[in-house]
């Protein structure tokens, strides 16, 4: 005889059983995704990968690495990605809108290349200055100095390297300089 706890165990895990036969499909695929996206290095939230290169592109010319670490090293698309899911996510038509419209000053500009990341340093620095007074360029200007500078936990500024080119050291606790004001305390007299 079996006890309730017994077949309430069985038919569970017989359940379980069929649910993950049914759904084996968008499992897989969700596990090669997550593979792909961390063989990668990224992880995009509601970029496509297309887009995450254009946009990671224009961070770089706005905050390139030279001697010190840029756009890229800070992982800025990240931060945008996240920014672009969440608190900005009316923005994402405005950035999509955008990118079209650059990718079409690069096919008239140079129908050779497939995209604008594609193009060297100096003709995307050359692009870049005919659309600097465009809102779309603002945006993503703002994007990546908010990028570059922001709490790593929000995307972007990864390890700190925004933070060390300003010379900013993060600690958890802060303490005011000792002076006069605090003397009584330090030195016991009054």
């Amino acid at each position: 005889m079996t006890s309730r706890r017994a077949f309430l165990q069985i038919a569970g895990s017989g359940s379980c059983a069929v649910w993950l036969a049914l759904n084996a499909p968008a499992i897989q695929a969700a596990a090669i995704a997550a593979h792909d996206a961390a063989a990668n290095g990224k992880s995009l939230r509601v970029l496509a990968p297309e887009e995450g290169a254009e946009l990671e592109a224009i961070a770089e010319q706005i905050f390139p690495t030279d001697e010190t670490p840029g756009a890229r090293e800070a992982d800025v698309i990240g931060f945008m990605d996240q920014a672009l899911d969440t608190f900005m996510s009316e923005s994402l038509g405005s950035i999509r809108q955008g990118l079209s419209a650059l990718s079409n000053l690069v096919d008239e500009r140079f129908p050779e290349a497939a995209s604008f990341s594609d193009l060297t340093f100096e003709r995307q620095t050359g692009i870049l200055r005919e659309i600097e007074t465009e809102p779309f360029f603002g945006l993503v200007r703002y994007l990546t100095i908010a990028g570059m500078f922001a709490l790593p936990m929000y995307g972007g500024n990864r390890d700190g390297v925004g933070w060390d080119l300003l010379g900013f050291e993060d600690r958890l606790v802060w303490q005011p300089p000792f002076g006069h004001y605090d003397a009584e305390v330090h030195d016991g007299e009054g």
